[in-house]
């Protein structure tokens, strides 16, 4: 009996491992993509900045 408890608490442990790295996979997916969004906002600020820049020269 106690065989089966130990076999059933490492695939329990197994998948709750696996559970956790698949959120975290995922989390970090998340991250980048956030990351990416600024860096492409960041660069279309920029661009707009130095737009008005050349519009108030004019």
């Amino acid at each position: 009996m106690k065989k089966k408890i130990k076999k059933y608490g490492k695939a329990d442990t197994e998948s709750k491992i696996a559970i956790k790295k698949d959120a975290m996979q995922s989390s970090d997916e998340s991250i980048q993509f956030y990351e990416d969004e600024q860096k492409s906002l960041q660069e279309k600020l920029r661009k707009l900045n130095e737009k008005q820049q050349d519009l108030a020269m004019k």
